[in-house]
C-alpha cells in the first residue's frame, strides 16, 4: 500500500486546491455575477469538460491496451521457454542438454537482473543477451550428421527459439515506453482548466459549490493516476513481475525429474 501513497497525497492535494480555489474565487467573485453568468460560462464549462473527458477516456484505453498487451507478451515469453525447454528432449542428447542449460541461464539472468534494470530505467542484462545469443549459435554449429537426422525437431525449436527472441524484444521496447511529454502536457493543462473555470461557476451555497469542484477535480486527478500508473507496465505499483519466468524455472526442474 505504501507504493501508493504518492498518488492518494496526489489525489488529495487536488481536493483540497479545488476546494481552498472555489472558496477563494466565490470571494471576490461572487459580488459581481449578475443573472446571466452561468448562462454564459455554463455552456463553455461543459464543452471543455467533455474535450477533457473524451481525451482522458482515450488516454486511459490506450494504456490499459498497452499494460495489457505487454502482461501477455510476457506470458507468452515464459510459456515459449517453457515450451522449448521440453522440446529440447527430443534433440540430440548433447545439444539438447546444451540448450536446456542456456534456456536455464537465460530465465534466471531475466529473473534476477534484466527484472530489476527494466523496473530502474529499462534495459536489458547482458548475461540473458549472451545466453539468447548463444542458442542461435548452438544450432549454427550443429554437425552436419544431426541436422539431418533432426531436421524436424531442430526446426521445430529453432522456430519457438525465434519466437521467444521476438516476444523478448517487445518486453524490452515496452519496459522503456511512456506517454510523450505533450500527451502529459494536455492532461494536466486541461485538467487545470476545468477545474479553474468549475471556481468561477455561481452557486447560492458556497459549501455545495467547494464539495461538487473538490469531488470532480479528485475524480479527475483519480484517472490522471491511474493514466501515470499503467503508461509505464514494468514500473510502479502496478509493476508487471517476473513471476511467469519463475513458474518456468519450476517447469524446467518438473521436466528434468521425469524420468
Amino acid at each position: 500500500m505504501e507504493s501508493f501513497l504518492p498518488f492518494a497525497l496526489a489525489i488529495l492535494a487536488t481536493i483540497v486546491f479545488a476546494a481552498i480555489g472555489t472558496l477563494i474565487v466565490r470571494c471576490f467573485v461572487t459580488l459581481t455575477v449578475s443573472d446571466g453568468h452561468n448562462v454564459v460560462l455554463v455552456p463553455i464549462f461543459q464543452t471543455a469538460g467533455t474535450v477533457y473527458a473524451v481525451f482522458l477516456a482515450f488516454l486511459v484505453v490506450a494504456v490499459w491496451q498497452s499494460y495489457d498487451g505487454a502482461h501477455d507478451n510476457v506470458a507468452e515469453e515464459a510459456s515459449a521457454l517453457t515450451t522449448l525447454y521440453r522440446a529440447s528432449a527430443g534433440m540430440e542428447q548433447a545439444s539438447g542438454a546444451a540448450l536446456r542449460g542456456l534456456i536455464r541461464t537465460y530465465t534466471h539472468a531475466v529473473v534476477e537482473e534484466e527484472w530489476p534494470v527494466q523496473a530502474a530505467a529499462g534495459g536489458t542484462s547482458q548475461t540473458a543477451r549472451a545466453a539468447a545469443l548463444a542458442m542461435f549459435r548452438l544450432f549454427q554449429h550443429l554437425p552436419a550428421e544431426v541436422r539431418e537426422r533432426d531436421v524436424a525437431i531442430d526446426g521445430a525449436s529453432l522456430s519457438i527459439l525465434t519466437q521467444v527472441m521476438a516476444d523478448r524484444n517487445k518486453r524490452t521496447l515496452e519496459s522503456g515506453e511512456s506517454l510523450p511529454t505533450i500527451m502529459w502536457g494536455a492532461a494536466i493543462g486541461i485538467g487545470l482548466a476545468v477545474v479553474g473555470m468549475s471556481f468561477f461557476l455561481h452557486m447560492e451555497k458556497r459549501w455545495p459549490h467547494m464539495a461538487s469542484a473538490a469531488v470532480m477535480s479528485g475524480a479527475m486527478a483519480m484517472l490522471v493516476c491511474i493514466i501515470f500508473v499503467m503508461s509505464r507496465p514494468f514500473v510502479g505499483p502496478m509493476a508487471l513481475g517476473p513471476q511467469p519466468f519463475k513458474h518456468s524455472l519450476e517447469v524446467y526442474d518438473a521436466v528434468d525429474a521425469t524420468p
